[in-house]
């Protein structure tokens, strides 16, 4: 007899919900593949400037986790420029942190069907998207004409 295939595929942190509101962006989810540690660290990653990162604290209960990133934190963060953020939470006690995506339903592609609202802080206009690996990141776009 086989071993029925593994459907949740590599570790990650599996997104439930996006919430862009009130100046900052909220994101629940659970953890899979991975042994579940309670609270943890979401750290944000400035995509091809490695200096730039953001860490942030995550509850977290069983496998389930929460966070928040404040928009005035991250607008400060932000290096000049058009500049991506990538998401990952690091749990309490390991090594590697885990990429936020979804891939856990039945939709593929979520970077041309999944939109947010975007809002402006520090100048800058921030939304939250899918990648086109169904990972969660935030665009900044450079100055918003005020």
């Amino acid at each position: 007899m086989h071993d029925p295939p593994d459907r949740t595929g590599p570790a990650h942190a599996e997104v439930a919900e996006v919430w862009p509101r009130d100046g900052r962006i909220r994101v629940t989810g659970r953890v899979v593949g991975a042994a579940p540690a309670g609270a943890g660290t979401l750290i944000a990653r400035v995509r091809g400037a490695p200096d730039a990162e953001l860490r942030l604290p995550a509850e977290g209960r069983d496998t389930c986790f929460e966070a928040a990133v404040p928009l005035d934190e991250l607008a400060a963060a932000t290096p000049e420029g058009e500049r991506v953020w990538d998401l990952y939470l690091a749990l309490d006690g390991q090594e590697d942190a885990l990429r936020l995506g979804r891939h856990l339903d039945d939709v593929h592609g979520k970077k041309k069907i999944f939109t947010y609202p975007a809002q402006t802080s520090g100048g800058r206009r921030f939304e939250p998207y899918y990648t086109v690996q169904d990972n969660l990141s935030i665009v900044c776009d450079g100055e918003v004409a005020r």
